[in-house]
């Protein structure tokens, strides 16, 4: 209990943190979110930055914005006035997390098959693997999404190229984004099967004649699976606001979408709440993760 509240009070630390960081560096940055291409005159200017109360001293501004934070007050968008940025983020986020749900997913199951067959072969199919694995590491989304795009839906007509329309229009898009985190994950779990298989337990376990799957699914696959669960909350935020390529090319409205335009636009509210939102899901995803991993492996505990 008491290594859950203190990761609870650092979780509180940092969100404050990254809050700090964001309202800073989005201030600091060039440009404007009411410069557009034509210059406003002065006085005009003027008005709006009271409106919005960006004509107070910095600090002042800091104190205002982390007091309506902690009150899950976010504001209203600048480029899109009289919408709350909880809003525009709750109707994204959905999107998001379904497309990220799925190609999570998809790479946990890729990169548990290609793990365990990497584990077990020996020799060239190895080597292959392992290849193979370090190819879907240096594949770049964007690239692969472009030539799903070209075969799947030009040239096939299978799947849609773009929009969300329904179920078929999550398949491109989310294999787009599984492949590189599988085979990160791939060789990180071939790695940690093979020492659970050298390790004397393992051994002890084969020595009483425990039928090859069971002891491999039981002995093997549940200790193993420690070192994926480790780094599943960075992976899963990853596909929560690191897809903004990919729904950019597939013209998917999500949360990455969002966050993307609002850098472009300078729109401090939702610049704020979409970096808040990722930063609250990935500090949950990683103590959700050390959760399961003490759940899997209590040895993990006395660490």
């Amino acid at each position: 209990m008491n290594r859950i509240v203190r990761r609870f009070l650092a979780s509180i630390l940092l969100v404050w943190a990254v809050f700090t960081l964001t309202f800073f560096l989005s201030r600091w940055a060039p440009g404007s979110p009411f410069q557009g291409e034509r210059k406003l005159p002065p006085e005009i200017m003027r008005s709006i930055l009271a409106y919005y109360h960006l004509d107070r001293p910095l600090p002042v501004q800091y104190w205002e914005a982390l007091k309506k934070t902690a009150m899950g007050d976010w504001g209203s968008s600048f480029k899109n006035p009289g919408i709350r940025v909880s809003e525009i983020i709750g109707q994204a986020l959905p999107v998001s997390l379904t497309l990220g749900g799925v190609a999570l997913l998809e790479a946990l199951f890729l990169s548990l098959i290609l793990g365990t067959w990497m584990a077990l072969s020996k020799g060239p199919v190895k080597g292959f693997l392992r290849s193979l694995t370090s190819f879907e590491v240096a594949l770049p989304s964007f690239l692969l999404a472009a030539l799903l795009i070209d075969l799947f839906s030009v040239r096939l007509g299978l799947f849609p190229p773009a929009l969300w329309s329904g179920w078929r229009s999550v398949l491109l898009p989310s294999f787009a984004m599984a492949i590189a985190p599988s085979g990160y994950l791939a060789r990180l779990f071939a790695t940690s099967l093979e020492e659970t298989i050298r390790s004397p337990h393992y051994q002890a376990a084969r020595g009483r004649g425990i039928r090859p799957f069971r002891l491999l699914l039981s002995h093997g696959w549940l200790l193993s699976l420690n070192a994926v669960v480790s780094i599943l909350g960075p992976v899963s935020a990853s596909f929560l606001t690191g897809s903004f390529v990919v729904e950019s090319l597939f013209a998917i409205p999500g949360i990455g979408r969002v966050f993307v335009l609002s850098v472009t636009n300078r729109d401090y509210p939702l610049i704020m709440g979409t970096t808040l939102v990722y930063t609250m899901f990935l500090v949950g995803m990683t103590l959700l993760g050390d959760l399961i991993g003490e759940w899997i492996d209590p040895r993990v505990r006395a660490l």
